[in-house]
């Protein structure tokens, strides 16, 4: 907070109070959107942080989640994204074993769907604004403090490797088709969300 303080010449806690909530919206999605995913608060004082929670509250019908702390309202957020990148991580990783070994990876999901508990992640390209990002927020925070995650970034390194994975396998598909080298291929509706 040192930089509003510099900034406004007030001090926390007297002449202003610093709420957050993160943003967990996922675009495209017609079931969960701001009113039905519960909101994660908290603030630099309880006052603020009930403040934050009844305003969310009236508007959220999920309801609201209060944090203990601001650090730990941002790692929530950080950890649900980086737990996708995982999953997803783990499903490239599968179907480029699959790949290899002869097997259709969406005929295995399907399988391994019929579980309860099985969690339904497919692979593919990882996009957006967080899911590839936040990852690496937690990973310098933790260098910082003398720490390498080993797991999240091999997650990353992982998802980082699929494009050239895809584009590979399409030109294998294109030199077994006798197509010349190298292949004109149109992109048409590419995005990140359906």
């Amino acid at each position: 907070m040192p930089f509003l303080e510099a900034g406004s010449g007030l001090k926390l806690g007297e002449g202003f109070e610093v709420g957050y909530s993160p943003e967990r919206i996922n675009p495209g999605d017609k079931v969960h959107d701001f009113t039905t995913i519960t909101k994660v608060v908290s603030a630099s004082s309880e006052v603020a942080t009930r403040t934050l929670a009844d305003l969310y509250a009236s508007v959220v019908k999920a309801g609201v989640h209060i944090a203990p702390s601001i650090k730990a309202a941002e790692a929530a957020k950080v950890i649900e994204n980086t737990q996708r990148d995982l999953n997803i991580a783990l499903m490239n990783e599968l179907a480029i074993l699959f790949h290899a070994m002869g097997i259709d990876t969406r005929d295995v999901l399907a399988g391994a769907s019929t579980k309860w508990n099985f969690l339904p992640f497919q692979p593919g390209l990882v996009g957006g604004h967080c899911i590839g990002v936040d990852p690496y927020y937690l990973t310098h925070k933790a260098h910082e403090i003398g720490l390498t995650p080993q797991v999240i970034l091999a997650g990353r390194g992982t998802n980082e490797a699929m494009p050239a994975f895809i584009a590979g396998k399409i030109i294998q598909s294109c030199v077994k088709l006798g197509r010349s080298m190298p292949p004109k291929i149109a992109i048409l509706g590419l995005t990140y969300k359906a």
